[in-house]
């Protein structure tokens, strides 16, 4: 009885926030076309964002409400009761459920021109929820697709530890095939302190939730196949250019 009043009350709960989820942020999406930006702004009833099927509910609260502090917390509550409740990463700011509801994305960044990111949450068949982070093999490929050691103008000192520890852009697009795959925009930051290499951009499908790469897109296929499903209109970057490092005294 009591598992089924739980059920009853999710339902309920989902059936009166979905009419306005999308509505409560002011915000528009800055990765995906799809996304729902989360309401962040410490409002008294939480941001609630409910799956496709209106079995699961994602809900974003404010922990502490000084707005030079404030934190929050990410709670995804199946028809089994709560089933994860943890932090929300800092610059987090859309998310995406999957077609089939099994699984969501959240994007973020923490400059507006660095440190993005993208983290997929997958409900299985328990209904407990596993966290990935599935672009660590997206990351080497940027790295040996553009050296950043081999880079004209680089940094020969911060070029051995982008090598050796890749934090490029990466922000998740949209879901393929329900929830078995996603499409990530990869991008080296437009900094200088990149050199030759800065804002080159390449596409993912990564598979989830082991993130192999199942298929690589160039700039330009990128920009011909997924800019409908961006949230940006994207510019194909300068080629390239690799040669001598900057000469440091």
């Amino acid at each position: 009885m009591r598992k089924f009043l739980q059920t009853i009350l999710l339902v309920l709960v989902i059936l009166l926030t979905r009419c306005f989820a999308q509505a409560k942020s002011t915000d528009k999406p800055i990765w995906s076309q799809q996304a729902i930006p989360l309401d962040l702004s410490c409002a008294t009833i939480p941001s609630r964002i409910p799956s496709p099927d209106h079995r699961s509910l994602v809900e974003i609260t404010c922990t502490r409400k000084a707005e030079e502090d404030a934190a929050y917390m990410l709670r995804i509550t199946t028809r089994k009761g709560v089933a994860y409740d943890t932090p929300l990463r800092d610059g987090a700011h859309e998310m995406v459920w999957s077609p089939d509801s099994k699984a969501f994305f959240i994007d973020g960044g923490a400059t507006a021109y660095s440190g993005f990111f993208v983290t997929v949450y997958v409900i299985d068949p328990s209904g407990s929820i596993q966290k990935r982070i599935l672009t660590q093999v997206a990351q080497r490929d940027m790295v040996e697709s553009f050296p950043p050691c081999k880079a004209f103008n680089r940094d020969p000192i911060a070029c051995t530890r982008i090598a050796a520890n890749p934090e490029y852009n990466m922000s998740g697009i949209a879901w393929v095939h329900n929830s078995s795959a996603i499409d990530v925009f990869a991008e080296i930051p437009c900094s200088s302190s990149y050199g030759g290499i800065m804002c080159q951009v390449l596409g993912y499908e990564l598979s989830v939730p082991d993130g192999r790469i199942l298929k690589r897109l160039t700039a330009r296929q990128v920009q011909s196949r997924w800019q409908k499903q961006m949230a940006w209109k994207m510019h194909i970057p300068d080629a390239p250019v690799y040669g001598p490092a900057q000469n440091i005294r």
